[in-house]
C-alpha cells in the first residue's frame, strides 16, 4: 500500500453546530445548523480506555490476554474556542442550560430537561461537524454531544480586548468520518461583532455601581455529564446521559485602590456582580469571593478576585431565582 497523499490543515476546516431531533441520530444535511467563528479547537480520536490485568507473581511481563479495551466507558471530548459574539453566546447557553433568548438566565432549577435517552426526541444534544476535518479527506462529526462547560473571558492586554468563548462538549458516541455538507434547511452564521472589554461601562463587584476599574474578567459555567451504561452493538452507544449540578465561578481583575479593598470578602449572604456594557452584560446577584491576590506590577498594583455565584434560596420557589444572567442584546 502506498503512503496516502491526503492531509489536513486547521485553516481549511469549517465548524458547525447542528440541532438534533433525536438523541443518537446526527443532524441531517438539511437540518438546522449554526456556523461558528472558531479561533481554535481540539477534537478527539476514536479510542477506548485500555484495561490491563495484574501481573502474575514471578513474571516480569504483561500477557496479551490480560489486556482489553473497555469500550463501555468511551467518552470523546471536543473543545471550541470562538469569538465572543451574541450568536455564539446564545447558542452555547442553549446547549449548556437551555436558555438562548439573549437573556440567557441560569436559575437554581436549571436545566429544564433532566433526562437524556438514546433514541428519544431531544434537541439539547448537538452534532459537532468539522468540515474537511476527517483523516480520510472527508469530514468528521460527533453526534449527540453534550456541553459540559463554557468560559467567557476578556482582558485589556489580551487579543485586543476581544471576548473569547470556550465551550467544551463530550459524547459517548464514536466519531464518524464521512461527507456531511449542511445544505437546504436552516444555516446560520453566528459570526458578527465581537464584544470587547474596551467598551466596558459597568464595573460592579459589591454593592456600589462602577466602584472598581476592571482590567480583566472571566466567567465559567460547568456541569458534569456521564454516560449511562452501554448497548450491545458494534458502537457501544450509551443508553443515555446523566448530568450533575452547575458550578459558576470566575475572576475579576481590577486596579488596587480604596474601592477594591472595600469589596466584602467574608459576607455570608452574597454580593452583586455586574460587568459589561449596554449590549453585553453579566449579572450575578449572589456572589461570594473565594480568594484575593495582589499583583505588585510596576505599572500599578492590581487585585484579582476569584468568585463563585449562587442562587438565593430564601423565600418561595427559590429554584426560580437567578444564579447568573448573560445578556447579549
Amino acid at each position: 500500500m502506498a503512503i496516502d497523499n491526503k492531509f489536513q490543515t486547521k485553516s481549511d476546516v469549517e465548524v458547525y453546530i447542528g440541532t438534533e431531533l433525536n438523541m443518537g441520530t446526527a443532524t441531517l444535511a438539511g437540518g438546522t445548523w449554526d456556523k461558528v467563528p472558531v479561533v481554535d479547537y481540539a477534537i478527539a480520536d476514536k479510542q477506548a480506555p485500555l484495561g490491563v490485568a495484574p501481573q502474575r507473581a514471578n513474571s516480569f511481563g504483561q500477557q496479551v490476554s490480560g489486556a482489553k479495551h473497555n469500550r463501555t466507558e468511551q467518552m470523546f471530548e471536543v473543545s471550541l474556542t470562538m469569538h465572543g459574539t451574541a450568536g455564539v453566546i446564545d447558542r452555547i447557553c442553549g446547549a449548556l442550560f437551555e436558555d438562548d433568548d439573549a437573556t440567557n438566565t441560569l436559575i437554581g432549577g436549571s436545566p429544564a430537561t433532566k433526562t437524556f435517552d438514546d433514541g428519544q426526541s431531544n434537541s439539547v444534544p448537538v452534532t459537532l461537524l468539522f468540515k474537511n476535518g476527517g483523516s480520510d479527506g472527508n469530514d468528521i462529526h460527533f453526534k449527540s454531544a453534550m456541553c459540559t462547560s463554557m468560559e467567557l473571558s476578556y482582558g485589556i492586554g489580551t487579543d485586543g480586548g476581544a471576548l473569547s468563548c470556550v465551550a467544551t462538549f463530550v459524547t459517548g458516541y464514536i466519531p464518524i468520518e464521512s461527507t456531511l455538507t449542511p445544505s437546504g434547511g436552516t444555516i446560520t452564521d453566528v459570526s458578527g461583532t465581537v464584544f470587547n472589554i474596551h467598551d466596558l461601562s459597568i464595573y460592579t463587584l459589591g454593592s456600589t455601581p462602577n466602584n472598581i476599574l476592571i482590567n480583566d474578567f472571566s466567567l465559567n459555567i460547568s456541569r458534569p455529564v456521564n454516560r449511562v451504561s452501554y448497548q450491545s452493538s458494534s458502537e457501544f452507544a450509551p443508553y443515555g446521559y446523566s448530568i450533575g449540578g452547575y458550578e459558576v465561578t470566575g475572576t475579576v481583575g481590577c486596579k488596587r485602590d480604596a474601592n477594591s479593598s472595600a469589596i466584602p470578602t467574608n459576607t455570608s449572604t452574597g454580593i452583586e456582580l455586574n460587568v459589561g456594557d449596554s449590549t453585553f452584560e453579566v449579572t450575578a446577584p449572589k456572589v461570594m469571593v473565594e480568594s484575593v491576590s495582589t499583583d505588585l506590577a510596576d505599572e500599578g498594583w492590581k487585585q484579582e478576585f476569584s468568585y463563585r455565584a449562587f442562587y438565593d434560596d430564601s423565600g418561595a420557589n427559590p429554584e426560580n431565582n437567578t444564579i447568573v444572567q448573560i445578556e447579549t442584546a
